[in-house]
């Protein structure tokens, strides 16, 4: 396997450039995309345009205070400061505000193990790279409890199941590009493995969230660890 550091995958070619539209000052980029393209997942929150990502900002605090019954414009809105039009113009409606907000809960964590796992130079340490970004999720409990909420969202409505499944996919190919050093042209065998890894990690991280300070984390990651290493051995 060659030790050259993997790039993170490709994402799909985005949707034509955002719409503006001219009315009381000047024109603003429009985050609305059409259902299941996704925002690249290089693409991070702190690329936003400044509103847009107080507005995603002030939608994850109230999902996590109110639920998903409570993520409306008028709340979101309210705690963004703003006037409720604004969020539309934004996101357009509750669905494209949960579609952008999904893409931001995917964003970070996805970017910055891509970037760590390029600058390492052996497969053991992209691994490792791997793992200390799963700690990290772990870690950061709000982004998993809105992380389930929305994914919960996604299991009743087609269109975010299909935001759903083309972000999972773009996850688990940067993984195998950057573990697996396989690529684009990886093995089935592979990306079956990195399916794998991340249904166990989505479990981990479930779990961990629920058994709190009982839940043996260092324990579970040091023996996916080894499993990663015996499965791909340097």
């Amino acid at each position: 396997m060659a030790d050259e550091p993997p790039t993170s995958p490709e994402p799909p070619a985005d949707p034509a450039p955002a719409a503006t539209r001219r009315g009381r000052g000047r024109p603003r980029e429009v985050f609305r995309r059409p259902a299941g393209e996704g925002t690249p997942l290089d693409r991070r929150p702190a690329d936003y345009q400044p509103t847009t990502r107080a507005i995603l900002a002030a939608a994850h605090r109230v999902l996590l205070r109110a639920g998903t019954p409570g993520l409306t414009l008028v709340a979101v809105a309210r705690e963004a400061h703003v006037d409720v039009t604004t969020v539309s113009y934004h996101f357009g409606t509750r669905h494209g505000l949960i579609e952008a907000l999904m893409d931001m809960l995917y964003a970070d964590p996805v970017a910055d193990f891509a970037e760590r796992a390029g600058a390492a130079a052996t497969p053991g340490e992209r691994r490792r790279a791997y793992l200390e970004s799963v700690a990290r999720m772990c870690a950061d409990g709000d982004a998993t409890r809105a992380y389930f909420a929305i994914t919960a969202l996604a299991l009743a409505d087609d269109a975010l199941r299909a935001r759903l499944a083309r972000l999972n996919a773009w996850t688990v190919e940067t993984f195998t590009r950057a573990v697996t050093g396989d690529g684009a042209g990886a093995s089935r065998e592979s990306r079956v493995l990195a399916e794998l890894v991340f249904a166990a990690v989505d479990g981990i991280e479930l779990h961990h969230a629920i058994g709190g300070a009982d839940y043996p984390l260092d324990e579970v990651l040091a023996l996916l660890a080894r499993l990663l290493a015996d499965a791909l051995p340097e």
